[in-house]
């Protein structure tokens, strides 16, 4: 009998251990409710502990630390490495188990915002309206000169050719390879600042267009070639065609297929990139010619091809609805967030551009969550007015 009652006393040890994590999480996020607001303030303010942990999970050092050692551990099994690997030898209190789940939970869960740097940070953070994340909107050129607006929630037949020629669903355009239709029109996809949309060719492939980006591209493929050109950044899954290859056109570098998944970033203020998933790509710019393998990726700077093993995530996490920066300078951090909600950012002191961060978080989130996450791990202060984001040291 009495070992029974030890056994519940257990149980609901854990099970508020797993609580005042969440209260954590949710708090580093910026989604606490009212009442889990009280709760974790009562739990900070019942044990000097509970603020000492607290305080330590905001700090730079303990928690890259931590993330070098850990990052990447996400299966259960995993999971369970990670718990050994985080409780020391003797039998530890109850502080202390929390202390390791949390942090567990903070690296295997994505939700640690880390910037490389050894200073205490505070959150500084100050906005004048809510600026909300992108949405599925684009505007389609026709090649007569016609320009339709595309967006969620708005479905329509666009032309018909003895049965469908191309359909809006809102947030995906959809071509269908119509034989009867005799010449082949040109069109232009365009997708501004806080959009993305989704393009279905006419051949089957699947194009995920991510913000200020265009695709010029035919409504049906002729000939020994299908080919496009894209500015700015694209997720293409070809489909398979032995006899013709598939080219995308980017200034002057061409990107050749036969059936495969890749990500293509070709904004014109960056360097082009092209990381393969699956498959295999050509690419090609004036005499050289790099084959790329699935996991490896070819950037162009100063007019070379250079090629690298990378892990595919980050680079095509855009797509699967994350943000994911790996050791990423703050200055492209910045750029991806601009592009996202639509904003124009200034960057006050040019040293903040050589800072380095990591970090996860959902791409549907509010502006003022990430900037209260980049402000709760950096001593970087943020003024955001109407969309304008001024970005200071403190």
């Amino acid at each position: 009998m009495k070992a029974k009652r030890e056994y519940k006393k257990t149980i609901v040890k854990k099970y508020k251990r797993e609580e005042i994590v969440r209260f954590i999480l949710a708090y580093l996020r910026g989604d606490m409710t009212k009442g889990e607001s009280d709760e974790f303030t009562e739990w900070i303010e019942e044990d000097r502990r509970n603020r000492a942990l607290f305080e330590r999970l905001q700090n730079s050092g303990y928690v890259g630390n931590s993330l070098q050692e850990f990052r990447g551990y996400d299966s259960v099994e995993d999971w369970e490495k990670l718990r050994v690997r985080l409780t020391p030898r003797r039998k530890i209190g109850r502080w202390a188990r929390v202390c390791a789940a949390s942090v567990a939970i903070l690296l295997c869960g994505g939700m640690v915002w880390h910037f490389w740097g050894g200073q205490e940070r505070d959150m500084k953070y100050a906005s004048s309206l809510p600026i909300e994340y992108g949405r599925s909107k684009a505007m389609l050129f026709l090649e007569s000169g016609e320009m339709i607006q595309l967006e969620a929630g708005r479905e329509t037949i666009i032309r018909e050719v003895k049965g469908e020629n191309f359909v809006n669903t809102g947030s995906k355009l959809v071509y269908s390879d119509t034989v009867e239709e005799k010449n082949v029109e040109w069109h232009t996809l365009q997708i501004p600042r806080g959009g993305e949309f989704v393009l279905c060719l006419a051949d089957g492939t699947v194009v995920t267009l991510n913000a200020d980006s265009k695709i010029h591209y035919p409504d049906r493929f002729i000939g020994n070639e299908r080919q496009v050109s894209l500015e700015g950044e694209a997720f293409f899954e070809v489909a398979k065609d032995s006899l013709r290859p598939f080219v995308v056109k980017t200034n002057g570098i061409d990107v050749r297929v036969l059936g495969t998944a890749f990500n293509l970033k070709a904004y014109p203020d960056e360097h082009q990139q092209t990381t393969l998933v699956r498959g295999a790509v050509e690419v090609l710019l004036d005499k050289q010619q790099v084959l790329l393998h699935p996991g490896e990726q070819v950037t162009c700077i100063d007019k070379e091809l250079r090629v690298e093993q990378v892990d595919v995530r980050p680079y095509i996490a855009w797509k699967d609805d994350r943000f994911v920066f790996e050791n990423e300078p703050l200055e492209d951090v910045l750029k991806k967030l601009e592009r996202w909600y639509n904003i124009t950012v200034f960057i006050q002191n040019h040293a903040l551009t050589e800072k380095r961060f990591t970090g996860n978080l959902p791409k549907y989130e509010d502006i003022s969550n990430v900037l209260k996450i980049l402000a709760l791990t950096t001593n970087i202060k943020f003024e955001l007015n109407d969309r304008t984001l001024i970005v200071q040291l403190e």
